[in-house]
């Protein structure tokens, strides 16, 4: 997994490229590292470019959640494709998350 991080005044955009899984352990802890005081702002993971995630990689968006919850954050996650898009239908993610296609 690859990433990067746009930050836009109070909006924050995390775009997400490859796969999302036990591989991406190490590089996302990197990533919640760098978005640390980003204080309330709205960050969107942009996964257009994710393609494909498994149980472990919705793991990680649901601690990437709490951490932003906790920090006074909001998150969201925009634009899925196709398996990315069916795994988060099939899990219900959309209860957790606000999901925008």
């Amino acid at each position: 997994m690859q990433y990067n991080v746009a930050k836009n005044g109070q909006a924050v955009t995390v775009a997400l490229q490859g796969q999302l899984n036990f591989a991406a352990n190490d590089t996302f802890a990197v990533l919640l590292r760098d978005l640390d005081g980003v204080g309330k702002a709205k960050v969107v993971f942009d996964l257009s470019a994710l393609s494909h995630i498994d149980s472990v990689g919705l793991g990680l968006l649901y601690i990437a959640q709490e951490e932003l919850d906790r920090a006074g954050a909001s998150m969201s996650l925009a634009r899925p494709q196709s398996g990315v898009k069916r795994l988060l239908e099939l899990t219900e993610a959309g209860d957790t998350f606000e999901i925008t296609v």
